[in-house]
């Protein structure tokens, strides 16, 4: 009989304890800084790929092929914003390494939204020589200004001190770039 009552008691206190739901979090500190350097394989890409850019008739294949990497572009940025929801708090470590990462990536985005300035007269040719593909490549733009924006805002809010106090500073100048580039095309 004392058995029986152990049994239904160890059972209540199993199913209590279990019946609460625990929220896991993952610290990804290193998926994050993953995400960032696959950003910048793609804006690497792009990059490479806007500066060779001539326009006209024989540029259309080109142009589409933009229109593609800014695409993947977008869904690297998507995924990114994604890695850094998902993920807990940074440690201090943690958030030098991703703030390294960010910091590495900015003179990239910098040279490649020059060089897409650069070839706005090309853009404007872009479609078999006679049509424009710019307001394609200011849409990019917005999109991709809104998503780094995201995503800085994301990881800002996983950074420790003092790199949550700092990181802002290079949003803006991110942010900034972008405004610059999206004016060449208004």
């Amino acid at each position: 009989m004392h058995f029986h009552r152990l049994l239904v008691l160890a059972a209540g206190l199993l199913t209590t304890a279990t019946s609460a739901p625990t929220e896991l979090f993952k610290r990804d500190a290193a998926g994050v800084v993953d995400a960032v350097a696959e950003i910048a394989d793609k804006m690497t890409t792009l990059n490479t790929t806007v500066t060779g850019y001539q326009g006209g008739v024989l540029g259309t294949g080109t142009a589409l092929k933009i229109e593609f990497q800014s695409i993947q572009l977008s869904h690297a940025l998507k995924d990114a914003i994604s890695t850094t929801e998902d993920s807990q708090n940074f440690t201090g470590d943690e958030s030098n390494k991703v703030a390294a990462a960010f910091i590495d990536l900015q003179p990239k985005i910098s040279s490649t939204l020059d060089n897409i300035v650069s070839k706005k007269a090309q853009f404007d040719t872009g479609l078999l020589g006679i049509g424009s593909v710019s307001f394609l490549v200011k849409w990019n733009l917005q999109q991709e200004k809104d998503l780094s924006a995201d995503l800085g805002k994301a990881v800002v809010a996983k950074l420790a001190e003092p790199y949550a106090s700092v990181a802002p500073l290079l949003n803006d100048q991110i942010a900034a770039a972008f405004e610059k580039a999206l004016a060449a095309y208004n």
